[in-house]
Formats: structure tokens, sequence, C-alpha cells
């Protein structure tokens, strides 16, 4: 019976673990989009100043 606690305890590990795991990964992925936004501008602020 304590090996079944044990296998439940170290699931909800793993559960937490991977749900903590997607908001940092969705964190991050939001973060990369912003910058890939802003460098975008820049390359276009870039190329009109040199005209």
């Amino acid at each position: 019976m304590i090996d079944l606690g044990v296998i439940i305890v170290l699931l909800l590990s793993l559960w937490s673990i991977t749900i903590t795991l997607q908001k940092l990964t969705a964190s991050i992925i939001q973060k990369q989009d912003q910058q890939l936004s802003l460098l975008e501008e820049i390359k276009e602020e870039l190329k009109n100043s040199r005209i």
C-alpha cells in the first residue's frame, strides 16, 4: 500500500512539473515573439533611414 502512495506522489509531482514547464514555455515563446516584433520594427526603421 505504501508503494501505491509513493507512485501517486510521484505522479502528482510530475504533473505539477509538467504544468510549470508548460507555463514557462508559453512565457518564453511570448517574450520571443515580442523580441522578433521589435527586431522587425528596428529593421524597418534602419531600412527607411538609409533612403
